[in-house]
């Protein structure tokens, strides 16, 4: 959940949004040259079931590439969405690429741009992961180490306006490395606190975790649909970096926390089961 329908939420008290993630030091290939979405990146983004009408090139958490539904990516790490093999149409997926290492502690910091909300979010996303008895396990560290002192998840701020009816409530930073890290964090966009459905520390934290699942590998469970944002979008069968999760069930999901747009703030037994199958 990384945007939010604006005349749907209008009509509700909040909602949430969140999940995707990858990066590492052999995929921050400067990209400083691209000005546009190629159709060749249109391309590798839509075989990788990414709805690309709204795709734009941006800088985020310092580098520069492309923000695609709730997800950013360098061109490095488009080229490797092409890895994968096909999948059935059924909900929940992970990416190509995973954490690796388990059992295995995550560290997360959050930027002190977003206030008290931003810190009380994540100490609730936290718990609500640690909660799960998954072999990844969280904890929190302070904002802006370096080196063997910096967060393996950083939540960032940015500020990004409404846009056809949408606002982005967050954006992952890719997926898991090949290395089988982690993606290098999130941002939270603090529009969003201005509005009339600025969110509690409760909705905020449910759109922290869709945004962590992203960073360790889950992809939005209506990816070939979209229907939670109102669409009917399917790219097509090539399956590219969306594996299906043993155990999870077909059809729609509606209650998942990793739906692509949604009120979901809490993970349901789905999202529990596709969590403990991966970790």
């Amino acid at each position: 959940m990384k945007k939010l329908k604006l005349s749907l939420l209008l009509s509700v008290v909040a909602f949430a949004v969140i999940f995707f993630a990858a990066c590492n030091s052999e995929d921050n290939t400067p990209t400083n040259e691209i000005s546009e979405i190629t159709p060749e990146i249109a391309s590798k983004l839509q075989a990788a079931y990414f709805e690309t009408s709204s795709a734009k090139v941006t800088t985020f958490m310092g580098e520069k590439g492309v923000a695609v539904e709730d997800m950013f990516f360098t061109l490095a790490q488009i080229d490797e969405l092409g890895e994968g093999s096909q999948i059935p149409n059924t909900e929940h997926y992970r990416t190509t690429n995973l954490v690796t290492g388990l059992p295995r502690v995550i560290t997360v910091s959050v930027s002190p741009d977003l206030g008290t909300l931003g810190s009380n979010a994540l100490d609730k996303t936290i718990s609500m992961l640690n909660n799960l008895g998954a072999q990844l396990t969280y904890q929190r560290v302070s904002f802006g180490g370096k080196g063997k002192s910096k967060a393996d998840i950083e939540v960032t701020e940015f500020y990004e306006l409404e846009s056809g009816g949408y606002i982005t409530l967050g954006r992952a930073a890719g997926f898991p490395t090949r290395r089988g890290d982690p993606a290098k964090g999130f941002g939270i966009n603090s529009r969003w606190f201005e509005l009339s459905i600025a969110p509690t520390a409760n909705e905020l934290a449910g759109t922290m975790a869709h945004e962590i699942g992203h960073c360790i590998g889950f992809r939005h469970t209506d990816y070939q649909t979209r229907e939670s944002c109102g669409q009917n979008v399917n790219e097509g069968s090539a399956g590219v970096g969306a594996i299906h999760i043993d155990g999870t069930p077909t059809g729609s999901d509606n209650t998942s926390i990793m739906q692509s747009c949604g009120p979901a703030i809490t993970f349901n037994n789905n999202d529990k089961n596709a969590m403990l199958t991966l970790y």
